[in-house]
């Protein structure tokens, strides 16, 4: 036969350990422990150009400039293109990207006004906006010039013009959905709730068993 026997001390303290996980503290933990992992997930759909549910975000209908400058400066080099950067031109969306908590929840929010509008897909009415910096125009003299050619005559001295143009949207602008966190709708996806079973049963583990490394 065999037998264990539990003494007084040790019995009390995982007795008063199991109550423990029942305190506003541990659930006050855990929220946050799952809001932290939440913000290294959404990072991840950045960085892999995809939705939580492992779907590819829809690609641009025109190569950015700087995008085909740097692939064609890798292909000269015999190296694979990296393909589109997609909402991450400027990387404020990106960095935005904060964990939320209150109380016993928590929670992953992109407070950027636009996010939204990726997120869930929008359309943006006709109208007409001032054209990106890409879309600039120079003139040294009387004569056009690419951007590289207007710095080196200001660096020289001469007159320099750089004139923007307003671009007219007329049937307005549609933007697709790609999504960065997951919906309310689907659920959380696989890696989400691994994550979440992950970081509870490691609370647990260090409420159960204080001093011992999960």
């Amino acid at each position: 036969m065999a037998s264990v026997t539990w003494d007084k001390t040790l019995l009390a303290a995982k007795i008063a350990s199991l109550h423990g996980l029942e305190a506003d503290a541990f659930k006050t933990t855990l929220a946050q422990l799952i809001a932290a992992g939440g913000v290294k997930l959404t990072m991840d759909t950045f960085r892999k150009q995809a939705d939580p549910y492992g779907q590819a975000w829809k690609p641009l209908k025109r190569e950015r400039s700087r995008d085909k400058r740097a692939r064609l400066r890798r292909e000269a080099k015999g190296l694979k293109s990296r393909g589109q950067k997609i909402l991450i031109k400027s990387g404020r969306m990106r960095a935005s990207t904060t964990a939320i908590q209150s109380g016993n929840s928590g929670g992953v929010a992109i407070p950027t006004g636009y996010a939204a509008s990726h997120q869930n897909g929008a359309h943006i009415a006709p109208h007409t906006r001032l054209a990106s910096y890409e879309n600039v125009t120079y003139r040294v003299g009387n004569r056009f010039a690419s951007m590289k050619q207007a710095m080196k005559a200001r660096r020289l001295g001469q007159e320099v013009h750089a004139g923007r143009y307003n671009r007219t949207f007329a049937s307005g602008i549609t933007i697709p959905q790609r999504m960065m966190l997951p919906s309310a709708d689907r659920g959380l996806p696989p890696p989400w709730r691994q994550m979440a079973t992950r970081e509870s049963l490691g609370l647990i583990k260090r409420v159960l068993n204080p001093g011992v490394q999960t």
